[in-house]
């Protein structure tokens, strides 16, 4: 047979024989009373063991996270900085490398310009040696064919006068005429 408690509003199916299962959820003040000093003797033994190293481990456990997030932050910060600090000295050396290019043709150039005022110099002072050389050669051949007109017509005229004409009178009137009629040919 199927009995039903009642106890603190809510009914509990009890079988004939589990009477005594019936018994434990009936109310008694003597229970409630001892249960109560229990847990209130046990709650600060609790709180010490249970509670408070719970309480300590959590704690323990929100600290470290604090400082892993504080350590990571400062090592973003660190890496940021870092990486300033890297585009900074890459911008430095590319401005270096710019300068030393440019540095580097400017004096390319300069030293082309040099080089070719100095051929031009060279080139001028061969032309102007050339030229001397030249004129020179032509003074020389000038004085060469002078000396060989004044022979020949030295030779002529003593042809034509059937005698030798070789004094040094002759010789001058003969220059001075020549030299007369190269300059009138100028």
């Amino acid at each position: 047979m199927i009995h039903c408690l009642w106890n603190l509003g809510f009914t509990v199916p009890v079988l004939e024989g589990d009477k005594d299962l019936g018994a434990l959820l009936e109310f008694s003040p003597g229970a409630a009373v001892w249960t109560w000093i229990a847990f209130l003797v046990a709650l600060p033994l609790m709180w010490k063991f249970v509670y408070g190293p719970i309480t300590s481990a959590l704690e323990d456990r929100d600290r470290k996270v604090d400082d892993a997030i504080k350590a990571a932050e400062s090592a973003r910060k660190l890496a940021e900085e870092q990486a300033v600090k890297a585009q900074e000295a890459l911008a430095k050396a590319q401005a270096e490398a710019r300068t030393m290019v440019q540095e580097a043709i400017a004096r390319a150039e300069r030293q082309g310009a040099e080089a070719l005022a100095k051929a031009q110099a060279d080139a001028r002072a061969q032309l102007d040696k050339a030229r001397e050389e030249i004129a020179a050669e032509k003074r020389q051949a000038l004085q060469e064919i002078r000396g060989v007109a004044v022979e020949l017509t030295m030779a002529a005229t003593g042809r034509l006068l059937q005698q030798r004409i070789d004094d040094a009178a002759s010789r001058k009137l003969v220059e001075g005429f020549v030299a007369g009629s190269a300059r009138e040919s100028r």
